[in-house]
């Protein structure tokens, strides 16, 4: 009988639910505020972990500072995590930025903005907008 998932992909699951808890709870440095962990990824050997995460309201310079907090206090984590999973090796933890949610936002207002510019061209052009389908 085969399994579902791979002995790295559930650790990488276990792994994103304590960073989160540890995050949320435990992790007390202002400067990097309010954090959402997008994804993790173990390496095989499971000695590495890459920790993608978003944070909510910051921006360019301040992105790139809260990852280098974050980094810098992975020993932290690592330790954390060490008490909290049953592993051999405990892995290395490194952060990183997930822009994804951004890219999804911004793709979503442009196909928006494509929808509200083909409207307005058929309203001015004379073709019947009540053809169309609405949101």
């Amino acid at each position: 009988m085969q399994r579902d998932f791979s002995r790295t992909d559930r650790v990488a699951q276990q792994v994103q639910q304590e960073i989160a808890m540890i995050l949320q709870r435990d992790f007390k440095d202002p400067r990097v505020g309010w954090t959402t962990v997008s994804a993790v990824e173990v390496s095989k050997d499971l000695a590495y972990v890459t920790v993608f995460v978003t944070f909510f309201g910051k921006e360019g310079e301040e992105i790139q500072q809260a990852i280098d907090i974050l980094n810098k206090a992975g020993g932290f984590f690592r330790s954390e995590i060490g008490k909290r999973m049953r592993l051999r090796i405990v892995p290395e933890v490194k952060f990183e930025y997930d822009n994804s949610l951004v890219t999804g936002i911004e793709m979503s207002k442009k196909v928006d903005d494509a929808i509200n510019k083909d409207k307005t061209r058929r309203a001015e052009s004379g073709d019947n907008p009540a053809e169309d389908l609405d949101d």
